[in-house]
């Protein structure tokens, strides 16, 4: 009896040895079936891994960002500056690159904000609050920044003729508005020309291949100087109150890249992000 007993219990054991030897091929092939699964096949986009029992949030890499642009269905990069706004100089290098970076995907537009237009107060008024922001600025930039015109009592510190200027020249050559709003910021700090003359910008638009007496009656016109309103008036209409301000507006939504100085690499990753989250979501 006790024989039958003990071999009972050892057939028992034999049983459950072989059970747990099948249970354990069958979740080993399990698991082996689920860690070679590609991260593509999951549509939540986790990646979950069952022998470390981590869930990673799978990383949108440059690809899918770059596959995702083409469902949006309109997009524009809106930069809104000034000629005068000192940070918008030291800004210049950091649009350019960011402009770079979206050409033939995103179109951009150059909005004048308007800092200081009408203005009629004398520039050498402003020297203590202004002298930092000009040192600053050379500092920033590497350029010999000029602050002669500080000291010019009868400069009137008017920003008004220098969009008009801007503005006059989108109209002229469109491709080149970018390079001359530049230009015209370099007139002023680098070379303190008196950016509330047309005499002023007369000195360099041959440059860009416009005739000078061309340039001198558009910029005269009142047809100019109604344009460069409607580019301040967008401006506040956007909510835009300090320069530069870079939006992105896409499929009709607008999003903040950047208010005041930043990276072009900071801003290329944000509008990376935008774009992408909002194709996601179309």
């Amino acid at each position: 009896m006790k024989a039958k007993i003990f071999l009972w219990i050892v057939a028992g054991f034999c049983v459950m040895i072989l059970r747990c030897s099948l249970i354990k091929n069958d979740t080993s092939k399990a698991m082996e079936n689920t860690t070679n699964t590609k991260k593509t096949d999951y549509d939540n986009g986790f990646a979950c891994d069952v022998n470390t029992g981590k869930c990673t949030i799978s990383p949108n890499s440059n690809d899918e960002i770059e596959s995702s642009l083409s469902n949006i269905k309109s997009g524009k990069l809106i930069y809104v500056g000034d000629p005068i706004c000192s940070t918008c100089l030291a800004f210049s290098s950091e649009i350019k690159e960011l402009k770079k970076e979206f050409d033939g995907v995103l179109d951009f537009q150059l909005v004048l904000g308007g800092l200081r237009p009408y203005g009629t107060e004398p520039i050498s008024n402003m020297r203590d609050y202004l002298l930092p922001h000009f040192d600053n600025l050379a500092k920033m930039t590497g350029l010999p920044i000029n602050n002669k015109v500080l000291y010019d009592n009868s400069f009137i510190l008017d920003t008004e003729p220098p969009s008009r200027a801007v503005v006059v020249m989108r109209s002229l050559a469109p491709k080149v508005e970018n390079e001359f709003y530049e230009r015209v910021q370099k007139a002023f700090y680098l070379d303190n020309s008196n950016t509330n003359y047309v005499e002023a910008y007369l000195d360099f638009v041959e440059e860009f291949g416009i005739k000078k007496e061309v340039f001198k009656e558009k910029f005269e016109s009142n047809e100019m100087k109604e344009l460069v309103k409607s580019d301040f008036e967008f401006a506040r209409q956007m909510g835009v109150r300090s320069f530069p301000t870079v939006l992105l507006e896409s499929n009709g939504q607008f999003s903040i890249i950047s208010q005041g100085f930043s990276k072009s690499e900071d801003m290329i990753n944000k509008v990376r992000s935008q774009l992408y989250s909002k194709s996601r979501e179309n």
